[in-house]
């Protein structure tokens, strides 16, 4: 559950804009599903003309009364509101249990009062899914109590935070978001780069980006490689250097090449996830940063085309690789300093298939590319990882991976088939690992990346048997659904929805 605090100043205006249409027309039936008082009594009607106007004033009256009695005591941005949603994937509640939710979260921010205080008025509203597909539900709560004292809040989002992994557990919801334990967090996509790629049909900008950065940190040995492979892939590139030193490169940006005569849309690297921050990939290479000439003359990494026949021979090897990669890591205890590089490695390989599989940035590979690396991600002030012979490995991967480009027919698909099915078992052990590490956040983000993929391991045990020449790469494959069942037996119930 994923809670957004805003504040505000008119609650008449807030509930126009619950009531109305939405920025997309995405509010559907909007009602009260919870409130301070009795639904019934607080929900606003229809004007009788038309049937399309809400009557809202009533309502509004009654959230505004402690405030005005609170008169020049009263807290200036004294409306606030929170938005809780579910991840898309999660799929609906019914009506009954978002009310549920709506007071119990209330409660536990403190809004409800207690025997040596009044409590605040409030009301949970519910409508259609959010432009993203996700179901949720807004609260609006005035910052003053019943008898006119005024609410000063502190930390309120911090605790609203708190709040919801408590509201997680007592509900049975999934814990998708490690940021919230301490990782590095990930930007979210603004409502304009959602609209942008809806009208084109593609994926967002800033996905397609921290998909193609994050594949060419696959295997790359150093700084100047890992510059060169993100302009191979055909991405703009730009350092920004230290005001006090220009030759000293402290950022960069990243933007796909524009068609026609637009301009291009930059992205700095922390904006596409918080582990591709310039200062936390300069933690995998312990020797000093290149000068900002290199950067700004950095070659493209050579570019091989290979035929089909060793295209396949690279992906057939590539699985094999991966298999055996798989049962060491499911031999790792929890805790072992090979965990934090090889999880990174396993998310920037996942990347780098999801390139190969599904070039356009849209498919199960790169849903569950996108959260393993939220469950790859490492603490904000984390140190560098140890050394790991499996993310060495994984890497050494991901390099002739990198050769290949796509499958040109039928016959290539069903060969690279089977190295998706060897790196869908890599992610099913990782959550695996992660669920008995006790990393709720980070096992629940790694579930949902083998959820994404485990119609593609259940393809896979027919197909690349049947289907591949050569070496059996796709021997001891497990019954799918035990598989799902050692993730999270709710993520792929989920899923379906």
């Amino acid at each position: 559950m994923i809670p957004k605090v805003t504040y505000g100043t008119r609650v008449r205006g807030l509930l126009e804009y619950l009531w109305g249409p939405g920025k997309v027309e995405e509010h559907v039936n909007p009602h009260l599903v919870a409130g301070y008082d009795d639904v019934s009594l607080l929900a606003p009607g229809r004007h009788d003309r038309d049937g399309e106007r809400w009557s809202l004033d009533e309502l509004a009256a009654r959230l505004d009364a402690p405030q005005i009695a609170a008169g020049e005591r009263g807290v200036k941005q004294y409306v606030w509101q929170c938005s809780l949603s579910l991840p898309a994937h999660e799929g609906q509640l019914d009506d009954a249990t978002w009310g549920r939710i709506a007071a119990r979260f209330v409660a536990e921010m403190g809004f409800t009062g207690s025997p040596d205080r009044a409590g605040c008025r409030w009301i949970a509203v519910r409508h259609g899914l959010s432009a993203r597909g996700n179901d949720h539900v807004h609260l609006v709560v005035t910052l003053a109590t019943e008898d006119g004292a005024p609410v000063w809040l502190r930390q309120d989002k911090r605790r609203s935070q708190q709040v919801a992994d408590l509201i997680e557990d007592e509900f049975g919801l999934g814990k998708w978001t490690p940021g919230r334990a301490g990782a590095t967090r990930r930007p979210e996509l603004t409502r304009p780069e959602i609209e942008r790629a809806r009208r084109v049909d593609q994926a967002p900008d800033r996905e397609l980006l921290r998909r193609q950065v994050r594949a060419a940190l696959a295997g790359a040995g150093n700084e100047a490689e890992w510059v060169a492979r993100m302009r191979t892939a055909g991405l703009l590139v730009a350092a920004r250097t230290a005001a006090t030193d220009r030759d000293q490169v402290v950022g960069y940006a990243v933007a796909l090449r524009p068609a026609g005569a637009s301009k291009p849309r930059w992205y700095a690297g922390r904006s596409l996830d918080g582990d591709l921050s310039l200062p936390q990939i300069r933690k995998r290479w312990p020797d000093a940063p290149p000068p900002a000439s290199q950067w700004k003359t950095a070659d493209s990494a050579e570019s091989t085309t290979l035929r089909g026949e060793d295209r396949m021979a690279v992906w057939r090897s590539s699985a094999a690789a991966l298999e055996a990669i798989s049962g060491r890591l499911a031999g790792v205890a929890p805790g072992s300093p090979q965990w934090p590089a090889a999880a990174r490695a396993s998310a920037e390989l996942l990347a780098r298939v999801a390139a190969v599989t599904e070039p356009s940035g849209r498919g199960p590979v790169t849903r569950a590319a996108d959260a393993l690396a939220r469950a790859a991600a490492p603490p904000r002030r984390a140190p560098a990882p140890a050394a790991s012979t499996i993310a060495a490995e994984l890497g050494r991967v991901a390099n002739a991976l990198m050769v290949t480009g796509p499958a040109r027919d039928g016959g290539e698909a069903a060969v690279l088939l089977a190295v998706v099915v060897q790196a869908a078992r890599l992610v099913v052990a990782l959550a695996e690992l992660r669920a008995a590490e006790q990393q709720a956040h980070a096992a629940g983000a790694a579930a949902r990346a083998a959820a994404h993929l485990m119609p593609l391991l259940a393809q896979g045990a027919v197909h690349v048997e049947r289907d591949v020449p050569g070496p059996r790469v796709a021997r001891k494959e497990p019954d799918a659904a035990r598989a799902r069942a050692r993730v999270d037996p709710a993520v792929d119930q989920q899923t379906q929805r």
